[in-house]
């Protein structure tokens, strides 16, 4: 069964951790998962959805996933202390 894993997170410059999250592509290139979104708002709120195609597929996932975000906190682009997740199984589709 699929499961999403949701991140929370607010960055004091939203651009430059696109800018940033985009230098980590190759590093998610080595993890399974059905698709990963990065979206946005205008008030420096961001959110992380990642959809695996298992619950194993995500926790193999769980460091690599934690690296790239690390990076982003370490280059001082997202406040740490704002980091929510979520996780949850696919209940229905439309």
């Amino acid at each position: 069964m699929a499961v999403y894993r949701i991140t929370r997170f607010s960055s004091s410059d939203m651009d430059k951790a696109m800018e940033l999250a985009e230098s980590v592509r190759a590093s998610m290139s080595e993890i399974k998962f059905d698709f990963i979104d990065v979206a946005q708002d205008d008030q420096g709120n961001g959110v992380v959805i990642a959809r695996y195609p298992d619950a194993g597929s995500m926790e193999e996932a769980t460091a690599t996933a934690q690296q790239a975000l690390g990076q982003l906190v370490v280059a001082g682009v997202i406040d740490g202390s704002s980091i929510e997740q979520w996780t949850g199984e696919v209940g229905i589709s439309f």
